[in-house]
C-alpha cells in the first residue's frame, strides 16, 4: 500500500519555497538558452539548406512543472519488513508525522499498480503512537470475475483490498501487544490526478467512514459530498444514500 503526506502550513511553506527556486532556476536557464538559440539563428539563416533552431519556450507561472508534492511525501507499506503471525501478516512503519492519504496499491519503484483516485480515506499519525489501520481483506464485491462481455474496466483495477477498521476482532501480533496503539480515524479523502499513469480505481466503502452514490464520494463522518453540484441539480442527503455501496 502507497500512501502520501497532505501538506500542513510549515509543509507547504517549504514546498512552495523549493518550487520559486526552481522556476528562478529555469527562468536562468531560459535567459541562456534565448541567447544561445537567437546566435544559432543568425548562423543558419546565412547557411544555406541550415535547419532553422527551434525557439525555447519560456517558462511561465502557467506552464511551469514542478513535482508535486505527494510525489515528495510518501511511503510504501510492503511486501518486505513483515511481521509473520498466525491467522495474517503486520507492518510497522516509521513515519514524520502528519495526515496521509493511502494512494493505492503501488509498486512506486516500477511505477506499476492501482491508484485509488477516486475515493480513498486519510487519516493522522501522532508522534510517538503506533495508529492501526486495521485488516486489510479481499474486496469480495469485486473479487469474482467480469461478466462476459465486459471490457468496461482492466479488471487490475477492480482488485482492490477493503480496509476494515480496528474493532474487538482486530488481531495484534503478540510482539506489539504491549505497545500503546490507537485505532486510525479515517476520514473519507476526495478525488485526486493520477500522477502515476496506473490503472484508476478506489476504496472500497467502509461503513461509517466512506461512501459512494455512483461517482459522488460520501463522507459518512461529516455527512458531506466532495462532488460539486451543477446549477439545478438535486441530489438527496447523503445521510439517505445506502450505507453499503461500493
Amino acid at each position: 500500500m502507497h500512501f502520501v503526506k497532505i501538506p500542513n502550513a510549515e509543509d507547504q511553506a517549504a514546498y512552495e519555497k523549493l518550487r520559486e527556486e526552481a522556476f528562478i532556476e529555469a527562468k536562468e536557464d531560459y535567459a541562456k538558452a534565448i541567447v544561445k538559440y537567437e546566435r544559432d539563428l543568425a548562423v543558419a539563416k546565412k547557411t544555406s539548406g541550415m535547419k532553422l533552431p527551434k525557439k525555447p519556450v519560456e517558462p511561465t507561472e502557467s506552464n511551469f512543472q514542478f513535482t508535486q508534492f505527494s510525489q515528495m511525501a510518501n511511503f510504501t507499506i510492503g511486501p518486505f519488513n513483515r511481521f509473520y503471525s498466525k491467522g495474517g501478516g503486520t507492518y510497522l512503519h516509521a513515519v514524520t508525522p502528519g495526515t496521509y492519504r493511502i494512494f493505492g496499491q503501488v509498486d512506486p519503484l516500477i511505477g506499476a499498480g492501482v491508484c485509488y483516485c477516486m475515493g480513498s480515506v486519510t487519516f493522522t499519525a501522532e508522534a510517538g503512537k503506533i495508529v492501526d489501520l486495521g485488516t486489510l481483506t479481499t474486496d469480495l464485491a469485486n473479487s469474482g470475475p467480469a461478466e462476459k462481455g465486459d471490457s468496461s474496466s482492466p479488471r487490475l483495477a477492480a482488485m482492490t483490498l477493503a480496509l476494515d477498521p480496528v474493532d474487538a476482532n482486530t488481531p495484534v501480533d503478540p510482539r506489539l501487544a504491549s505497545l500503546p496503539r490507537i485505532p486510525a480515524d479515517f476520514r473519507a479523502a476526495g478525488k485526486v490526478p493520477n500522477y502515476m499513469g496506473i490503472a484508476i480505481s478506489r476504496l472500497p466503502a467502509i461503513k461509517g467512514v466512506l461512501g459512494y452514490q455512483r461517482d459522488r464520494i460520501i463522507d459518512r463522518k461529516a455527512v458531506t459530498e466532495f462532488a460539486p453540484q451543477a446549477p439545478g441539480d438535486s441530489i438527496q442527503p447523503a445521510a439517505d444514500a445506502p450505507a453499503a455501496q461500493n
